[in-house]
Parts: structure tokens; C-alpha cells; sequence
């Protein structure tokens, strides 16, 4: 195996899509970051291990909150950046599980998603803020978050017994495993909550090709960050990642496993705009703002020289004429918002990527520019606890 490697050019297949960030991105930032190295569990330790107290900062997660949800006030933008850190924390931490009990679900299941997320050591401390957003939610935005709770939690259980077993799934089986590994169902059900977006899902058609959106961008950025987060598994021996998999499964060398899922990811992307194109009569034009490849000299210039999405001072209003009608009477609601939604949080999490130092250290930029990346030492025993 080669001591380096080239990432595909994911950043050029964010081109159509319009790159945004919040207004409120930095005091979000500081005030979740605030709040979470001050959390203690109920004899007074730190909720964060010393290891993930020191690196939230450069983990930079207010950052993708503000690229994923950049129309958003600020309390629910300080939400998000809580929300995502915790998601980001909890991935860490079944990598290390040994077994069911370190994953951090205190109980079993619960027919409900919010008692059922909020029995986890860490959303736990988000159950105040999770009873305010879902009392105004309806019955069927309830079953929909249960769902997508309980697939998320059966991920990460299934991704502890595979490991314990030393059982590594085929290709199809992985990216329908790593859909639900990546929380993003549970993401995109808050921010439509949270947005108050009205998505009429009456019609078979519409419901369906909303639902491969859906899965089309959980498959985006799950394989997305498979792809980032390669050189930390292979280093830890994490096998459950679409590149280890493609190597064991296609005899692939490194780099092919490499071309293999950037051309895979491309096709996701493909069929993404194929789908949007579909449900829309008119879609709206690519953006000529691109997220592009351009060299960023810092985060926060980086983060001022992006767009900045304003925030309603109050709900959208409802759909304009050119979004009421298509082939026939059907309204489309705020499915147009809801699809800007799947792609802010596509284009935010690819850019993200390597502006945060979770996968690339301080060289992001440098790998953003050059797209090589070599190869960390191999971790020995519990160093990376």
C-alpha cells in the first residue's frame, strides 16, 4: 500500500449547488462550545472525555450547522450546533465500543423517538429543547422521527455486533447501513420541524421521489465521509468504511477503491439532479455562486466569503404562483425550500469537510487545493480513547 493517496474531486460535483452559511454561524458556535465543556453528568464529571473536550473546537461543528441550516434563527441555530456535535461525538464513540454497553443507549427501544433518542448518554442533555420543538409537531412528523431514531440506533448496535464478530458487510448492505449510521434522517426531520416547512406528501409520485432525494443525500454524505475519514479508521483499524470495503470486497488497491467511490458518489449526485428535475416542471437553475475548489486562506475568511443566508424574521411565507402548479394542481408547498434544504446540508458538509480538523488536521486546505493525503501511523492499543 502507497504512504499516500488522492481523494476524488468531490468538491466539483457541489458545483450546482449553492454554498450558504448563517449569520448567526459564530456566536452559535461559541455559545454551543460554551455549554458543552461545561456539562457534568449528575456526580459532576465531565460529560466530554478530556479527548473530545480538546478537540471540539477545531472540530468546528457551529461551522456545519451554519452551512446546513443557513436560513435558521439563532436559538435554533445553537440547536443544530449542540445536535450535530453530539452526533459527531456519538460516531467516535462506537468506533471504540467494545461491546452493546459502551454505546451509550441506556435502555432499549421506546415506541417513541424522543424518549427513545433522549435515553442516549448524550442527547439526554437535549431533552428540554427536543420537548419544545415537538410540541408543535404533528402525529405524523412523530412517527416519521421515531423512525428514523430507531434506524439510527439499530445502526450503531449493528455496527458493534459486525465488529465483534469481524463481519464486514458487502457493498449494498454497507451504504443502507451507513444511510442510517449517519443520523442524517433525524437531522433533516428537525429542520423541517424547526423551519416549519409544510412538504405535502399526498401524491404517491411526489412522495416517493422526495423519499430518493432523501436517500440520495444521506448517501452522498455518508460515502462523502467515508471517503474523508479513511486515513483515521485504517489508522484505528475501523473496517466500516466504503473504502475498506471496496478494497475487500472488489480486490481493489487503494486508489481504485478511491476512483470507485468518488464515481459512485458522482452517480448519487447524478441521480439526485435527475430526481429534483423530475419533480420539479421548472427547476431552479444552477447556482453561479459554485462552492468550487478556490484556495481559502482562512476559516473565517473563508466563512465571510461565502453567501450569507438572512433569516426570516418570521415563517416563510406560502409558495409562490410558480411553485403551486406542476402537470396539473398539485402544490408543491414548501417541497422547493425542503429540497435547498437536502442541498445546503450536501454542499455544507462536503465544503465542512476540510475546514474542520477532524479528518485532516491543520492541512485541509492544502488537501482541498492538492487533494493528496498520506498516510497516518497505524493507532496501537487505546491511544485514540
Amino acid at each position: 500500500m502507497s504512504p499516500s493517496y488522492q481523494l476524488p474531486d468531490l468538491l466539483s460535483l457541489c458545483r450546482p449547488f449553492e454554498l450558504r452559511t448563517n449569520v448567526f454561524c459564530r456566536p452559535a458556535m461559541i455559545a454551543s462550545e460554551a455549554w458543552l465543556l461545561g456539562l457534568k453528568t449528575t456526580d459532576l464529571n465531565d460529560v466530554l472525555t478530556e479527548t473530545e473536550r480538546t478537540s471540539l473546537h477545531a472540530t468546528k461543528t457551529g461551522l456545519l450547522a451554519g452551512l446546513c441550516v443557513p436560513s435558521c434563527g439563532q436559538p435554533q441555530l445553537r440547536f443544530f450546533a449542540d445536535f450535530l456535535s453530539f452526533l459527531i461525538i456519538a460516531d467516535g464513540r462506537i468506533k471504540r465500543a467494545g461491546d452493546a454497553e459502551g454505546s451509550g443507549w441506556m435502555d432499549g427501544d421506546t415506541e417513541s423517538g424522543i424518549d427513545s433518542l433522549t435515553q442516549h448518554e448524550l442527547f439526554q442533555y437535549l431533552r428540554p429543547e427536543f420537548l419544545r420543538l415537538v410540541a408543535r409537531a404533528d402525529p405524523s412528523w412523530d412517527t416519521r422521527f421515531a423512525a428514523s431514531v430507531h434506524s439510527y440506533r439499530s445502526a450503531q448496535l449493528q455496527v458493534i455486533t459486525s465488529r465483534l464478530s469481524n463481519v464486514i458487510p458487502d457493498l449494498e448492505t454497507y451504504i443502507s447501513l451507513r444511510r442510517d449510521l449517519s443520523g442524517l434522517y433525524m437531522i433533516l426531520d428537525l429542520i423541517e420541524l424547526s423551519e416549519n416547512l409544510n412538504i405535502p406528501l399526498a401524491d404517491d409520485g411526489t412522495s416517493k421521489k422526495v423519499a430518493i432525494l432523501k436517500q440520495l443525500t444521506a448517501d452522498i454524505i455518508g460515502c462523502s465521509l467515508d471517503v474523508f475519514t479513511f486515513n483515521i479508521d485504517q489508522a484505528q483499524g475501523n473496517r466500516h468504511n466504503i473504502i475498506t470495503i471496496l478494497m475487500e470486497n472488489k480486490r481493489l488497491s487503494l486508489q481504485g477503491a478511491l476512483n470507485f467511490a468518488g464515481a459512485l458518489i458522482k452517480q448519487f449526485f447524478n441521480s439526485f439532479l435527475e430526481t429534483e428535475k423530475s419533480l420539479f416542471c421548472h427547476p431552479t437553475p444552477p447556482q453561479t455562486n459554485h462552492s468550487g475548489t478556490g484556495t481559502l486562506s482562512s476559516y473565517w475568511n473563508w466563512i465571510t466569503s461565502v453567501r450569507l443566508a438572512t433569516p426570516p424574521a418570521s415563517p416563510p411565507p406560502g409558495p409562490q404562483s410558480s411553485n403551486m402548479e406542476c402537470g396539473g394542481d398539485t402544490c408543491l408547498g414548501d417541497l422547493p425550500s425542503y429540497v435547498q434544504t437536502l442541498k445546503d446540508c450536501i454542499v455544507g458538509t462536503i465544503n465542512w469537510a476540510y475546514e474542520t480538523e477532524l479528518y485532516f488536521g491543520r492541512k485541509g486546505e492544502e488537501i482541498r487545493t492538492f487533494g493528496w493525503v498520506f498516510f497516518n501511523p497505524k493507532v496501537i492499543g487505546e491511544e485514540h480513547s
